[in-house]
């Protein structure tokens, strides 16, 4: 399935640009740089890995190790009152709650039987 190196997972950044790479086979993660718009020499620039484009499997399962709930996993209520505990459900969709200034006060889990819960009271399955 996989070959045992590094995958780009991400690429984030202003002038100091970083991607992060991820193993799924041993599971390590590393960061590396990628461009450096502060030097205009270019000297600290890697085009091959700037221009690498991330592989969204990969990414998945790197999101998973980090415990991250996506579209289409199972999902496992811990807490909360509006769903019973123990309960495993498919997500549907995931949607932020925000206030009239557009700040996010919670993020919501809708599971495909049509009940939704805080993020927080999930964990993944």
């Amino acid at each position: 399935m996989f070959e045992n190196r590094f995958y780009k997972v991400s690429h984030t950044g202003g002038t100091y640009v970083t991607g992060m790479f991820f193993n799924p086979i041993t599971g390590e993660e590393k960061s590396e740089l990628l461009r450096d718009y502060d030097y205009s020499d270019c000297s600290r620039d890697n085009d091959e890995l700037y221009y690498m484009p991330i592989d969204e499997e990969v990414r998945t399962a790197w999101l998973h190790t980090r415990g991250v709930i996506l579209v289409g996993d199972q999902a496992r209520v811990v807490k909360g009152r509006t769903i019973e505990h123990g309960f495993v459900g498919t997500v549907r969709a995931i949607h932020d709650f925000t206030d009239r200034y557009g700040r996010t006060q919670a993020t919501y889990l809708y599971f495909t039987d049509g009940r939704k819960i805080n993020k927080n009271n999930c964990e993944l399955v």
